[in-house]
């Protein structure tokens, strides 16, 4: 996938003709998949990035600044918080050795937890809001939601209850920042559906969030059936099928919406989570334009790979 990074960075260079060969912050997070809010809060807290200005103050950035972008998800990947960032930076241009990483992962969960023990919407509420605007949107799915969701399974005493309530407030966030990131997205279209009704969405609803974020106009409608599936497809010139599993998916449904999608559209088609597990877990036969997918970050790139690999036709 870098090679495909490397080539997006190349060509907004190219199509964006602006001073000293830089180009805005839009671009910047289009191909890195960082959002505007979390590129800002990196410089303004942390000095992470330093943008040139134009006249009228618009931030722009250099081949150098999307380097250093690629690098510093590089180490939040590995669970260093991003307020050590620039101290570990400053150390490998020194060639210093690197320290441990304690994991701020885990720490983010046990706060959150601690939080939702506690049912304090205040405190939930802003420990969510400045995850999402100081870490990645597919790295949140990936290494803190996955695991906390899947911690708040069960029917234990409490549970239910906690899970509910993180439910609610998670959800009341991310439909909010969807809205607001929808205004900007002006990419291709891809319709995010689930295969299986009843199954948990909320991981669904933060895929459709980061697609936002890489500025996709993504559209995730739930449950559909697959001939109701296929006539949105059709009406909104989807381009991609992104199907993410919850989790509960039945075998022969999803042999069924891969069949047709393939016969009907012929358009690309991306399993992640569960849906990818059961496609081979089951041997499904193998078919062009499925792709699988172990991790939101690995849906983000893979979609960005499908969409390049088009434009060169």
């Amino acid at each position: 996938m870098e090679s495909t990074v490397n080539t997006e960075v190349e060509d907004v260079f190219e199509e964006n003709e602006l001073i000293d060969d830089s180009v805005p912050i839009r671009e910047i997070s289009r191909v890195t998949g960082v959002n505007t809010v979390t590129l800002r809060a990196w410089e303004r807290r942390y000095g992470l990035l330093i943008p040139q200005r134009t006249t009228k103050g618009h931030r722009l950035y250099s081949r150098a600044d999307i380097e250093r972008v690629k690098e510093i998800q590089l180490w939040l990947g590995r669970g260093l918080a991003i307020s050590k960032v620039k101290a570990l930076l400053a150390d490998e241009q020194r060639g210093n050795e690197i320290p441990a990483i304690d994991s701020i992962w885990i720490q983010l969960a046990q706060q959150i937890q601690a939080a939702i023990t506690a049912f304090n919407r205040n405190q939930l509420e802003r420990l969510i809001e400045d995850t999402f605007a100081l870490y990645p949107v597919e790295m949140i799915a990936d290494f803190l939601l996955a695991p906390l969701l899947q911690e708040l399974q069960g029917d234990e005493p409490g549970k239910p209850a906690r899970r509910a309530f993180f439910n609610t407030v998670i959800q009341e966030y991310i439909h909010a920042s969807q809205s607001r990131q929808r205004q900007a997205a002006r990419g291709e279209k891809i319709l995010v559906l689930a295969v299986s009704e009843g199954e948990g969405q909320i991981l669904s609803h933060v895929l459709n969030y980061g697609l936002l974020v890489n500025q996709h106009r993504a559209e995730f409608l739930g449950y559909l059936p697959v001939k109701e599936s296929l006539l949105c497809a059709e009406a909104m010139g989807a381009e991609i099928v992104v199907i993410p599993g919850g989790d509960t998916i039945a075998a022969g449904e999803l042999q069924l919406h891969l069949t047709l999608w393939r016969e009907r559209l012929a358009i690309p088609v991306v399993l992640s989570g569960n849906a990818a597990r059961l496609f081979r877990a089951l041997h499904f036969e193998p078919t062009t334009g499925i792709y699988l997918c172990d991790s939101q970050q690995q849906v983000l790139a893979m979609v960005n790979q499908i969409l390049t690999d088009e434009s060169s036709l």
